[in-house]
């Protein structure tokens, strides 16, 4: 019950309704509470009146308050000299200490309302993969021409918006900021976890689920109406039908050599100055381009493939590749004639330089 009674008197002396007969108690009260508490209970207050446009409330002069403060209360009850002289100090300490607390607290909201982050926008401009870190410490991989913006909306969320090219996020995990890519109208979204965004053409967007879980689903939709995905699930997104299909992973580990075959097909035209040779039982590359090569090895394998090493990219490979080879053995070949090491970790290459013994996990 003190406890609420003094609540009451510190709600009635935040909107100046606090009878001047409590004044003297009530800062007695206040001294006895720990700062914290105090702060927590002011903001408990605040929070409850929500029509107040705290954004808007500009911070008023401290000296103007306490006057206008005291010439209420000298009002009511004008002051005796004896009583003056003993509480005085007191009062003048006290009122400002609560005046602190509840302007800390309206700058603190005021601040976080007025200091939303600006987009800050990603592009990779190269001709080859590359790795970026967002400010909440989650990395992407953008593959060729994507580009993406990341923002914190000021909601315990964070938002990237996906324009283009296709991106693999490693999200940093925070259980109380979801994290959400919206790539034209429809979400992707998850707390720590590895997934891709990758649209296949203008009406198709293939989102794929390497680690964690991730739920699917248009801006508009609700939980009802949303797919959620386990790991090496993937959902294909038709946007103008507005569909989405979902495939399983042994669904996908049945069509894989149908899937493969598909995707070399398609790739194999766009590199004929490559000098890649594709048939049924093996790949054959004659003085190609390493960073063109790494684009057969990812449709091959079904993999993602990061190099740190711009150089080793615009080096060549002359050689062929027996589509039964393990990418393992590849990888060890390959990284043999160009003194690089990889890793391998949840449908993920990482080519390195460093001079670290080949890790396959």
């Amino acid at each position: 019950m003190k406890e609420q009674s003094f609540k009451d008197q510190l709600l009635a002396y935040i909107h100046n309704r606090l009878d001047a007969q409590y004044y003297e108690s009530f800062f007695d009260e206040m001294a006895e509470i720990d700062t914290a508490i105090l702060e927590l209970w002011i903001t408990e207050i605040l929070d409850q009146d929500e029509e107040q446009v705290l954004q808007h409330i500009p911070l008023p002069d401290l000296s103007l308050v306490h006057r206008k403060v005291l010439d209420h209360i000298y009002a009511v009850d004008p002051p005796k000299p004896k009583l003056i002289q003993r509480i005085s100090p007191w009062a003048w300490a006290s009122c400002a200490a609560v005046l602190l607390c509840v302007l800390s607290v309206l700058f603190l909201k005021n601040f976080s309302t007025s200091t939303k982050e600006q987009v800050i926008w990603y592009e990779n401009k190269n001709a080859y993969t590359i790795n970026a870190q967002l400010p909440d410490s989650t990395t992407v991989i953008l593959y060729p021409h994507a580009k993406i913006g990341f923002e914190y909306n000021g909601q315990g969320h964070r938002d990237v918006k996906q324009v283009q090219g296709r991106v693999i996020y490693n999200v940093h995990k925070n259980k109380n900021a979801p994290f959400q890519v919206n790539y034209r109208g429809y979400l992707t979204t998850a707390l720590g976890t590895i997934f891709s965004v990758d649209p296949k053409d203008a009406d198709h967007v293939l989102i794929k689920l390497m680690e964690g879980k991730i739920s699917v689903g248009s801006v508009a939709a609700d939980s009802r109406n949303l797919i959620y995905l386990k790991p090496k699930e993937e959902v294909l997104v038709n946007l103008k039908l507005q569909q989405m299909i979902k495939y399983s992973e042994p669904e996908l580990t049945k069509s894989q050599p149908a899937r493969v075959d598909k995707e070399l097909r398609k790739l194999i035209p766009h590199l004929t100055t490559a000098n890649v040779e594709w048939t049924n039982q093996s790949v054959k590359f004659n003085q190609t381009k390493n960073v063109q090569l790494l684009r057969v090895i990812e449709s091959l394998y079904d993999v993602s493939i990061v190099c740190d090493n711009p150089d080793l990219l615009n080096s060549s490979f002359t050689g062929s590749l027996n589509s039964k080879e393990s990418l393992a053995n590849f990888l060890t070949s390959f990284c043999q004639l160009n003194g690089c090491t990889f890793q391998v970790n949840n449908g993920i290459v990482n080519i390195s330089n460093s001079g670290r013994k080949e890790d396959v996990q």
